[in-house]
């Protein structure tokens, strides 16, 4: 074996003896010559034992390629960066060496690292959506060069298999509306991700109100379809977001592409698509040039090619992507996703993504309210077609189903309210202001015991005004600025106390503790019954002064609406149309 192997170490030696005496492509310290002569004589006598073959491919990779040369940086988000990488393999320059470098970044770290001093950008950058593009453009972060999309993937619901298999087959449409059912019932829970400028967040709230826009009230259903929805820190963008799928009842936002190119592991839950029937899909993947000089426009434009040669679009879309045209080919319920479904990219601005999360953010917010019920005289009146229940009655009816709607953590009083109900006032604390899983004399069982004991004053007049006033007071004692702090006043008629406070100086009181205080309270006014004219006035005057929103609701059943359309009141004050539907 020696003698069989001799001719082969020989030319191995004179090989390398030969390279080390050659004149450099480009002149190197005498340290860094030397280094480089270590590093070869090592390699050599490691191949001693594993053949020459591995030798001449070290010596090539070594001679051919300068690990300093000029790369073009490329950072896509993480779901697109296994694709590129395979596609960027191909961009070589004429001796054979690669001229991209492929790094995976979430398109939120990108936009952060943007923003500070010390910035480099990278060369291209391909995000999951445009809006990140515009967003740092807004921002004046960057200044793009060139921007064209490489792929896109259609916005999904994604659910847990044994869920989607549960509704009608076939029918998108149909799916779609079991969903927003779902999750306006609590049934589904929808969980969105921490970072405020996720596109799949944009995604889904403009296909939950391009939806509840169908409605006959769209705020209220717009609030009722976001009022359960999670907001969870931790949870990542495209197929990192699945990871929230831990419960069988669990739904979120992410491309159609991380459903279909997700590895469904051991134990995992089989995870599967649901098609919202709207625009609002915002995942176009553009391919967007940040900073190259002329050579490396050069190399971006020829990946850039490859990316969308018809080679590359076939495996963009072997990967779960879509190509340019939205075209769904090979997207088969095996994947969990459909792929006759429609394609179209539709990317909200930033103005409209903004807005809506705004709107997100203040549903969810959490509440302090003191809830004001009147139990004067009229209240006794019987309701036509209820079966003898009184207005108090339903009104309280209303109302607990009303307060269903907020969460544990809420903070809720209750009062309630006739001419001098006590002897002393116009007005009697029945529930301290409290959370609602507090003990008592707070939380939800005191309220419910309250208000099963409440009964119409008889003949009681309605100390309206005086009333109004104090429950601002009282809820600005304790205001708490991370809550909405709320009167909510029902009533079905107008003030009557000859001797308390006027409308006029009501207003004026209301408006200047307010400006004084820098604590705004809105007042939800409810006009309860067929009463009309002055009262329903009185009210809206006071609603319109502090910010709130005033309603008429003559069919008791549209009280848990008004109360569904007064959280979502919150992301339009002090700005909010006025209300008075019934």
């Amino acid at each position: 074996m020696y003698l069989a192997d001799e001719p082969r170490l020989l030319w191995m030696h004179a090989f390398a003896r030969g390279f080390m005496m050659a004149r450099p492509r480009y002149a190197l310290s005498d340290r860094r010559s030397r280094r480089l002569r270590g590093l070869l004589i090592a390699g050599v006598a490691l191949v001693l034992a594993a053949g020459a073959t591995v030798v001449a491919q070290t010596v090539r990779a070594s001679s051919a390629c300068d690990p300093h040369r000029s790369m073009l940086e490329v950072v896509p988000t993480s779901d697109l960066a296994g694709s590129v990488t395979k596609i960027a393999q191909g961009v070589r320059d004429s001796e054979g060496c690669s001229e991209v470098r492929v790094r995976a970044a979430s398109a939120s770290d990108v936009l952060t690292s943007l923003g500070k001093s010390s910035a480099h950008p990278p060369d291209v950058w391909i995000p999951d959506s445009s809006l990140w593009v515009e967003r740092a453009r807004t921002a004046h972060l960057v200044t793009p060069a060139d921007q064209e999309s490489v792929a896109s993937s259609p916005l999904v619901l994604a659910v847990p298999r044994a869920f989607r298999d549960s509704l009608p087959s076939g029918d998108a449409g149909q799916q779609w509306k079991d969903v927003l059912g779902a999750l306006s019932a609590g049934q589904l829970a929808l969980t969105l991700p921490g970072e405020a400028a996720a596109p799949s967040t944009a995604g889904i709230l403009v296909a939950l109100k391009a939806a509840a826009d169908q409605e006959p009230d769209p705020r209220a259903a717009f609030t009722e379809l976001l009022r359960t929805a999670a907001v969870d820190s931790g949870l990542g963008e495209g197929g990192s977001a699945l990871s929230a799928l831990s419960s069988p009842s669990a739904a979120v936002a992410v491309p159609e592409q991380a459903v279909a190119g997700a590895a469904v592991t051991a134990g995992a839950a089989p995870v599967a698509a649901v098609y919202p029937r709207s625009a609002g899909t915002p995942f176009d993947y553009p391919f967007t040039v940040l900073r190259t000089d002329g050579h490396g426009r050069a190399v971006a434009g020829r990946l850039l090619a490859a990316l969308r040669a018809p080679e590359g679009q076939a495996l963009l879309r072997s990967d779960g992507f879509r190509g340019m045209d939205g075209a769904g080919d090979g997207l088969t319920a095996d994947r969990g996703v459909d792929g006759t479904q429609p394609g179209t990219v539709a990317v909200p601005d930033v103005a409209t993504a903004d807005g809506l999360r705004q709107t997100l953010d203040a549903i969810r917010r959490d509440a302090r309210l003191l809830a004001v019920v009147d139990v004067s005289g009229s209240m006794a009146a019987q309701v036509p077609g209820y079966g003898g229940s009184t207005r108090l009655d339903l009104a309280l009816r209303a109302a607990a189903a009303g307060l269903q709607l907020y969460p544990d953590t809420s903070e809720v009083g209750l009062w309630s309210f006739s001419e001098d109900v006590t002897g002393m006032s116009d007005y009697q604390e029945l529930v301290p202001v409290a959370p609602l899983i507090g003990p008592a004399p707070g939380g939800r069982e005191a309220l419910a015991l309250a208000m099963t004991g409440m009964r119409p004053v008889p003949d009681g007049g309605t100390g309206l005004y005086d009333t109004t006033l104090a429950a601002v007071r009282a809820l600005r004692v304790g205001w708490d600025p991370a809550r909405v702090n709320a009167v909510v006043l029902l009533t079905d008629g107008d003030d009557t106390d000859a001797d308390g406070i006027g409308l006029d100086a009501l207003l004026s009181t209301l408006r200047s503790e307010e400006q004084a205080s820098g604590q705004p309270v809105p007042v939800i006014t409810i006009a309860y019954g067929d009463g009309g004219g002055d009262g329903v006035t009185s009210l809206q005057a006071i609603s319109a002064a502090t910010g709130g929103a005033s309603y008429q609701a003559s069919d008791p059943s549209r009280i848990r609406d008004i109360f569904l359309d007064a959280v979502g009141q919150r992301a339009c004050r002090p700005d909010c149309q006025p209300t008075t539907g019934n």
